[in-house]
């Protein structure tokens, strides 16, 4: 195990000698620091018996110089004899650890780690007590109140993080890794609303002024879908992407609506056969199956101005679902 001195609390040092994971930010050390308590109660104790401890240390905050020496101890009899310490003090033999403490205060003298042992952890070092260095000598750090604000100020930039965090998350940058927010993309470059660039085109500059159904009603519009119908025929075919029932009578269509009515779902499979071509969906019907034409006669009557006493005796569609399909529309 290697062997690092390491400023406590009290501003003294001690001697750790760390786990496995010696190398990373934080390890678990077996510190020793001058103390009374750590031999039996039964026996008389010395000002000069070590205290010790298991403690988790950081190497970038506490650790005060990493010697080359390494000592060779046993982690788990060394865990277990700690154990009885704490759990049967008056049956605690401190040998183990006194053993321990002699091989570790006769290396404290020794030199220090080169740098090319770790070039990573000493220049790590090496900056902070720089930066150290030159916080001493700004009057900010003799305020009495100084502690307070550097917490202050922590809990600022930590909420600033947090905040940038969420902007990201809510970005194009973020979104733009996401795999069906790509495969959108693909269908969208397909149906030519962009270019291959990921600009957008004239159709996708018209699908962004739409509020809903932005892809089937910009196919409608540049397929001329309106062009050769009346406003009456043009709201009842409409009708069928706000209505969600599914227990209706089969409406008794027109010629003209019957044209209609074939021509908008095939401007929607393009839409669809885009989709699976980039396993957005797995199949056309799936995409066709939202479009409902139930109330398509019912809503061709009421814009001829028919009464709505008389619409009623041509479908078993609730009044309230026939009167919210329309006011959506």
């Amino acid at each position: 195990m290697r062997v690092l001195v390491v400023h406590t609390k009290e501003d003294s040092s001690g001697l750790p000698a760390s786990d496995s994971e010696e190398w990373e930010r934080v390890v678990t050390s077996l510190a020793i620091s001058p103390g009374v308590n750590n031999r039996s109660p039964r026996d008389v104790p010395r000002p000069q018996d070590p205290a010790f401890e298991v403690c988790d240390i950081s190497l970038t905050e506490d650790v005060a110089s990493v010697l080359q020496q390494k000592i060779s101890i046993d982690e788990a009899a060394i865990r277990k004899n700690l154990e009885i310490k704490y759990a049967d003090p008056f049956n605690w033999d401190p040998t183990p650890l006194e053993t321990i403490a002699r091989e570790m205060v006769q290396v404290k003298s020794l030199s220090k780690m080169s740098d090319a042992k770790d070039l990573e952890t000493a220049d790590l070092r090496s900056n902070i007590m720089a930066q150290r260095r030159a916080m001493s000598k700004y009057m900010c750090t003799q305020c009495v109140t100084y502690d307070a604000h550097i917490r202050q100020t922590g809990e600022h930039m930590y909420v600033k993080l947090e905040l940038e965090k969420i902007a990201f998350s809510l970005s194009y940058d973020s979104l733009r890794f996401m795999p069906e927010f790509q495969t959108r993309v693909e269908v969208l470059k397909r149906l030519r609303y962009l270019g291959e660039d990921g600009q957008l085109k004239l159709k996708g500059k018209a699908a962004c002024a739409m509020s809903t159904s932005e892809l089937v009603i910009t196919e409608l519009v540049f397929d001329n879908f309106f062009k050769d119908l009346d406003v009456n025929s043009i709201v009842a075919v409409l009708s069928c992407m706000v209505f969600q029932e599914r227990n209706y009578s089969d409406p008794n269509l027109t010629t003209e609506l019957k044209e209609a009515k074939s021509k908008f779902l095939e401007l929607a499979r393009r839409i669809a056969e885009a989709e699976v071509a980039e396993q957005l969906i797995g199949n056309c019907a799936d995409f066709e199956e939202q479009f409902n034409f139930g109330l398509v006669e019912v809503v061709w009557m009421w814009a001829q101005g028919e009464q709505f006493s008389k619409i009623m005796d041509y479908t078993t569609v609730d009044e309230g679902n026939i009167v919210r399909c329309i006011t959506r529309l």
